[in-house]
């Protein structure tokens, strides 16, 4: 097939990490099945993709960064241009900076097809949910849009029912601490009351941020040409079918996305996914070479969140009590002027030498959660993180803070694979506790289940993305509706 008879698709993430990571993988998977993938973003954030992009290309994938000009934005330091670089309060400017997108995304796709270049115009847009103005582009030019949430199918169905609950005011309590979500559910579902955003309880006051993505939530899988997740069939059956019902259009389940390069691609580098490690790998893997199978627990709480020193302090507490191995990636709020090591207790570090690592910053997660001797991922409940973790079966000590977090722990003490140690954002680990928990998951008989149950996942995730199983029949599928929409432009234009 000719170069400019491939279809082409354009993927637009929302510029947070954890965004970008798992539509990176979808681009080059898409990709790998003959299509072209123009990848959107902006000049500060091309430095963490562009070697993604090159390997891609070396293997003989099309697939091509499209750099947008970055809009002035009020409040928005210079260069600073994802949630994970920016402090919490520039957060709002960011999704300031998505929405103000559009202009310089539609000029790009007007330019496609006034002029045929290297690659025909885009067959369909690939948006991230946090990018809904996507819908209105693609109306504008008639081609398809397919909607990427970052949420898994309970997290969507989760997130989705609230939303619409918060909006239409409805939102149904029981008693003083609990919520009852109903709406568009196969069953009610019920949660602490601090288990939903709090942001989201007062309508008319809600912060920016709120406002931007409570809208955004009640309208998944809506005005578009189908859904794609980063899951599979064999974790979420029941609310992969609910959400097909409740669009009624298709709902791919690609997944895992985030563990391609574990699977192996040869043009990926587990090390280096993401952004450049604080620490070197070989380092890292020689530490670990040295603890005991199962010994060593992970803790890291994402790209986003960033700890204050009472939370990070009692954590370190907690971590030296449990008399465990470990290794810490920290974010913290900012530093003093003695720098990082006034959030620890004093002499923890060295106390701690050679039973622990901190790292401050960003960690190779993937390395890490693949070596024999991590037991458990003391983690915050992203998406990515759960999904990583269990795809490589590893058991999760849970600290969920905002957003579809609560959900995706839902999901984790369900099938048996999680135990909650702390929540919110706001919440300070109990020392105790955390100790408690630490030695359950490494080593008495709840562990034992725990692993269990991860090791079934692992093994789910690893047929889900083999040939004939159920993610890689979802990607197929996706690629077959691209070439027939591609067919479909060809078939018109040959038209009288």
């Amino acid at each position: 097939m000719d170069r400019v008879q491939k279809p082409h698709v354009a993927l637009l993430p929302f510029p947070a990490l954890g965004h970008y990571i798992p539509l990176l993988e979808l681009s080059r998977l898409v990709a790998s099945q003959h299509l072209t993938v123009s990848y959107v973003t902006t000049p500060a954030n091309v430095p963490r993709l562009q070697d993604f992009v090159d390997e891609a290309v070396n293997c003989g994938i099309d697939l091509r960064l499209l750099v947008l000009p970055t809009p002035h934005v009020e409040g928005l330091p210079e260069g600073l241009e994802s949630t994970d670089d920016c402090p919490p309060e520039s957060h709002g400017s960011i999704f300031a900076l998505a929405n103000k997108l559009q202009q310089s995304f539609d000029a790009w796709m007007e330019l496609q097809f006034q002029q045929q270049g290297v690659a025909a115009p885009p067959v369909c847009v690939v948006f991230d949910s946090f990018m809904g103005w996507a819908r209105q582009s693609a109306e504008k030019f008639s081609i398809s849009c397919v909607e990427f949430n970052p949420f898994g199918a309970f997290g969507n169905s989760g997130t989705n029912s609230t939303a619409r609950s918060v909006m239409q005011r409805v939102l149904e309590k029981e008693g003083e601490d609990c919520v009852v979500l109903s709406l568009d559910l196969p069953k009610p579902l019920r949660f602490k009351r601090n288990e939903i955003d709090q942001d989201y309880w007062n309508v008319d006051e809600m912060n920016p941020i709120a406002k931007f993505i409570l809208p955004m939530l009640q309208i998944v899988g809506k005005g578009g040409s189908g859904l794609i997740l980063n899951t599979f069939e064999e974790l979420e059956t029941t609310y992969l079918q609910h959400l097909r019902k409740l669009t009624g259009k298709p709902v791919w389940a690609v997944g895992p996305l985030l563990l391609t390069s574990y699977f192996g691609g040869a043009c990926n580098k587990v090390s280096t996914r993401g952004k450049m490690a604080d620490i070197a790998a070989d380092e890292l893997v020689q530490w670990l070479d040295s603890q005991s199978a199962g010994s060593v627990v992970y803790v890291s709480f994402g790209s986003v969140v960033k700890l204050c020193k009472e939370q990070t302090k009692a954590l370190a507490r907690a971590l030296e009590g449990s008399q465990q191995p470990f290794i810490w990636a920290i974010r913290v709020r900012e530093s003093g002027s003695s720098g990082n090591a006034e959030y620890l207790p004093e002499g923890f570090l060295e106390r701690t030498k050679g039973r622990g690592v901190v790292i401050w910053g960003w960690a190779p997660q993937l390395l890490i959660l693949s070596h024999p001797s991590v037991g458990a991922f003391m983690s915050h409940c992203g998406w990515n993180s759960v999904l990583e973790s269990l795809s490589l079966g590893v058991p999760i000590a849970g600290w969920p803070m905002f957003g579809d977090q609560f959900f995706s722990m839902r999901v984790l003490a369900e099938m048996g694979a999680g135990i909650q140690l702390c929540e919110h954002l706001g919440g300070v680990p109990d020392e105790e506790k955390v100790g408690v928990v630490l030695r359950q998951v490494l080593s008495g008989d709840k562990g034992k289940e725990m692993r269990t149950a991860a090791q079934k996942a692992k093994e789910m995730a690893r047929k889900a993305v083999g040939d004939g199983g159920s993610s890689k029949v979802h990607v197929q599928g996706f690629v077959s509706e691209m070439r027939r929409l591609l067919k479909m432009r060809q078939e018109q234009s040959s038209l009288p």
